[in-house]
């Protein structure tokens, strides 16, 4: 199961707060909602990821077609960020 809470939101930012694990069904619920934020709404989404415990590979390879410059990941635990090393990597560069 996952969570997603918006815990702030400006006319540029949305910041969705994930709480669980980002896996099954829940990964294209997810890529719906930032999606919709960043080209519907024209906002840079951040993704919260103080809350996950868990992403299997359906959500890896999810948030690596989806992030760019406007999706953003932060927060995450040591094991979450050996999972998004690659993308977390990306960022520096």
């Amino acid at each position: 199961m996952l969570r997603i809470t918006g815990t702030s939101e400006d006319e540029k930012t949305v910041t969705l707060r994930l709480d669980g694990r980002v896996v099954g069904t829940w990964v294209s619920y997810l890529e719906k909602l930032c999606l919709h934020h960043k080209n519907e709404e024209n906002k840079t989404v951040v993704l919260d990821f103080s809350g996950v415990t868990f992403i299997d590979n359906k959500g890896l390879r999810m948030l690596e077609k989806i992030k760019d410059e406007r999706i953003k990941i932060a927060n995450y635990s040591l094991f979450v960020g050996a999972l998004l090393r690659n993308l977390i990597t990306s960022n520096k560069g």
